[in-house]
């Protein structure tokens, strides 16, 4: 599966739009960091954390039968406790 934050896949074609897709995670011990956002800690759950989502956002891509997402961006809300969601669309390339 081919994962990118640009519109396009270079020296690819995009030959069917399957549709947008998500995925979200809460990480359940990044509160415990919250103060200090610079620390390995809390930088260590948001990454985890963000894993988690893409991996949820690559399961509901390939139910939609795509090989590639494109356009996928993230928001991060910390508010007592770290939730993450990622969005792109499905594509199927070439």
């Amino acid at each position: 599966m081919i994962i990118t934050t640009t519109p396009e896949i270079a020296w690819k074609t995009i030959h069917e739009y399957k549709g947008i897709v998500s995925g979200s995670a809460l990480g359940s011990s990044a509160i415990a960091f919250k103060q200090d956002t610079r620390s390995t800690a809390f930088n260590d759950a948001m990454q985890a954390t963000q894993n988690e989502a893409l991996d949820a956002l690559i399961l509901h891509a390939q139910r939609l039968g795509a090989n590639a997402i494109v356009g996928v961006s993230f928001n991060f809300i910390l508010s007592g406790g770290l939730w993450v969601s990622a969005t792109g669309t499905a594509v199927v390339i070439n």
